[in-house]
């Protein structure tokens, strides 16, 4: 069957063509451009409406500019993100060395967001060929008070712009272009200015400005007049004219009169237009134009805090709509037009070669961190404190650095004698490691994966996803034992109140045989599991293991101390409320009820840990097994599981190991040993098998 799709267009953008002679719709000749460009440099020095333009600017200046690496090549990604100066999102976490050629973005940027000010602001790119490769060298501004003509396809399309009219002057095409232009629409590739809506409230204002000013010198002292006589001659009443116009104002200043003459000195009367308010209103439009309302919630004589956090939010959302247009042009262009990154992809791959994305993020989203606001999130849940937070914390408000001795490291077990930092003392980070990293998105997933990880074959977001799981269900479960626990203890405490005997609620006991069984099976069923991905991860290198048994006996020994010490924990945290609880006379079924509500009110979060540590202690079981069937390779820490990094785990993510002994030193019971953050740690190991 034949295709019958329209492969011709039969309207048009613009009448105009070839030397373009701006928006036809506009009625202001001063905002018709060319003439615009003129208007809006005046404009931009208004006080207030500099104060917009930095409103819009300045946020989006300091906001986080990165190269989306997602779906790309490491050597693609690596050599945008050099050539434009910007860091890979997820990669390079510090600030890099200071660059000493090519394009600086910070200033580019500064430049493209003239486009606001005058509606368009172009660039020409100019490359070098180094080492085989169009390397981009130079963005250089081509001012819109330069251009002369913008010369059209005849579908709408930037042809070339010239910045001299003459017939001599040499055009610049339009693949030597990089456009931004704010709100076009059709062909008008001057834009729109933020400014165009303030032109009339800018026009009134500085014509008031200067009637205010004339207003003031004129009659901000009064009149003088002299008086002369009923019967003063015409001279005498010129005389009196020229005394009243030669007062001038001193601290010196004096007058004599004839007898008979009198001196005033007349104010205005009646009432006078208020130039200040009107000009206060005008600004007050000036800024609604452009939505940044709130500049303004200072000079109300009323306002409200929920209407100023209105006027942020809507403020917000028009800065990250601009700072998302700039990032698109930037990446891939106009209509027309190539984009920086992707001319840059094709020059050097060709056009069939995917390319990475500039992205910005947290454009003035970013909440001012307080010590109370800390204090808050921690009480309440939301957030719980870790190493990462507290070099955060120390790092804004200027603390010193925790001390080395403050957190001893923890004793390695008796059974290696030399300490995980002694065997490790040979390692070598792998190359692969510290080379670009490849795109990951996954739910889980701290960062992007390394190339050692990526080779390894290892699915992070699997690996998340299946501990998360068995965390959620047996969380489900562990309610059952909680609820026999409570009625336990509340029996307990009961009875100890009845017979007075406060010592019998430090003797509060739980039998934990039943927890113990519940955490043993879903510890059985994780190893089992992370065994199979384990030698999933092996089969991928080419290298077929089969997973040996799991080892029940030693799980479910791990399974019982933890349930024991969840049970001791739960029956000292009762006795401690009804020991506060026991005053004299307190009835003891009340006070065992009151226990109850204080324990159902607790948070999950020792739980949550201890049953989670337990889970990752059964899925480092699982792979260390399949690792010790598996032929010798080369085992690997990573971090990428772990979702907040204390220094020691950023310090081990990446090292090879000696042997599969080493690794199991350090990671054998599921995390670090030596992380800050104890059982929370879900770093791991993994192996690369050289054929």
């Amino acid at each position: 069957m034949a295709i019958s799709a329209p492969t011709r267009d039969i309207g048009y953008l613009d009448q105009v063509y070839g030397l373009w002679l701006g928006d036809m719709l506009e009625q202001i000749p001063d905002l018709i451009w060319p003439q615009s460009v003129q208007t809006y440099a005046r404009m931009r020095h208004d006080p207030q409406l500099t104060a917009v333009l930095a409103a819009y600017s300045l946020p989006i200046r300091r906001a986080t500019w990165a190269i989306d690496p997602a779906g790309c090549r490491e050597e693609v990604v690596q050599l945008v993100a050099d050539d434009l100066g910007l860091p890979i999102l997820g990669s390079d976490a510090e600030p890099g060395p200071a660059r000493r050629r090519g394009v600086r973005w910070a200033d580019h940027l500064r430049l493209a967001l003239q486009s606001l000010t005058f509606g368009f602001m172009p660039f020409e790119r100019r490359y070098e060929i180094r080492d085989g490769r169009a390397r981009l060298v130079n963005l250089g501004e081509r001012l819109p008070h330069t251009i002369g003509a913008i010369n059209l396809n005849r579908d709408g399309t930037i042809a070339s712009v010239q910045q001299d009219v003459a017939p001599a002057s040499k055009p610049i095409p339009a693949d030597r272009l990089a456009w931004y232009v704010h709100e076009r629409e059709g062909a008008n590739w001057a834009g729109r200015s933020i400014l165009r809506a303030s032109y009339g409230p800018w026009l009134l204002k500085h014509e008031t400005w200067r009637v205010n000013a004339t207003s003031i010198r004129r009659f901000g002292m009064g009149v003088p007049n002299v008086e002369a006589p009923a019967s003063s001659t015409p001279a005498q009443v010129a005389e009196a004219q020229r005394l009243a116009s030669a007062m001038r104002v001193g601290d010196q200043s004096g007058v004599g009169l004839p007898a008979g003459f009198k001196l005033n000195i007349t104010g205005m009367t009646g009432s006078a237009p208020d130039a200040m308010a009107f000009i206060h209103y005008l600004d007050q439009q000036m800024s609604r134009s452009a939505l940044a309302g709130l500049m303004d919630l200072g000079d109300t004589s009323n306002g409200s805090r929920a209407l100023g956090q209105s006027f942020l939010d809507l403020f917000l959302l028009s800065l990250q709509a601009v700072a998302d247009e700039i990032a698109d042009t930037a990446t891939s262009g106009q209509p027309g037009l190539s984009g920086i990154v992707t001319q840059l992809v094709d020059y050097n791959w060709g056009e069939d070669e995917p390319a990475p994305k500039i992205v910005v993020q947290d454009v003035g989203s970013r909440q001012e961190v307080t010590a109370e606001a800390l204090d808050q999130l921690i009480r309440s849940g939301a957030i719980s404190p870790d190493p990462e937070l507290e070099a955060y914390v120390r790092k804004m408000w200027r603390l010193p650095e925790r001390s080395q001795t403050a957190l001893p490291t923890p004793p390695v077990p008796e059974a290696d004698p030399q300490p995980v930092a002694a065997q490790a003392r040979k390692r070598r980070r792998t190359a692969r490691a510290r080379q670009a990293r490849a795109a990951a998105t996954e739910e889980g997933v701290r960062r992007q994966l390394t190339l050692a990880e990526n080779d390894s074959g290892m699915d992070p977001a699997a690996i998340h996803q299946t501990w998360q799981d068995a965390l959620d269900k047996l969380l489900d479960d562990w309610q059952d034992i909680s609820t026999d626990w409570r009625d336990d203890l509340a029996n307990q405490i009961e009875q100890a109140i009845k017979d007075d005997d406060l010592q019998a609620l430090a003797e509060m006991s739980l039998d934990s045989a039943a927890a113990a069984a519940l955490l043993t099976t879903a510890m059985v069923a994780l190893a089992g599991t992370a065994a199979d991905q384990m030698a999933a991860e092996a089969d991928s290198q080419g290298v077929n293991v089969d997973p040996p048994p799991v080892d029940e006996e030693a799980l479910g020994a791990v399974a019982a101390v933890i349930a024991a010490l969840l049970a001791a924990w739960l029956a000292g945290a009762a006795a401690r409320e009804a020991l506060r609880l026991a005053v004299p006379g307190a009835a003891a079924a009340a006070v065992a009820a009151a226990v109850v509500l204080f324990l159902l009110s607790l948070s999950d979060r020792f739980l949550r840990d201890q049953l989670g540590a337990a889970l990752s202690q059964a899925q480092a079981s699982g792979r260390f097994a399949v690792l010790r069937e598996a032929p010798v390779a080369e085992y690997i820490a990573t971090e990428v599981l772990d979702p907040s990094t204390c220094p020691p785990c950023s310090d081990i993510d990446g090292t090879v190991f000696d042997d599969v002994d080493a690794a199991q030193a350090a990671y054998g019971n599921g995390g670090y040993i030596h992380c800050q953050g104890g059982i929370r740690c879900r770093g791991t190991v993994i192996a690369i098998w050289n054929g």
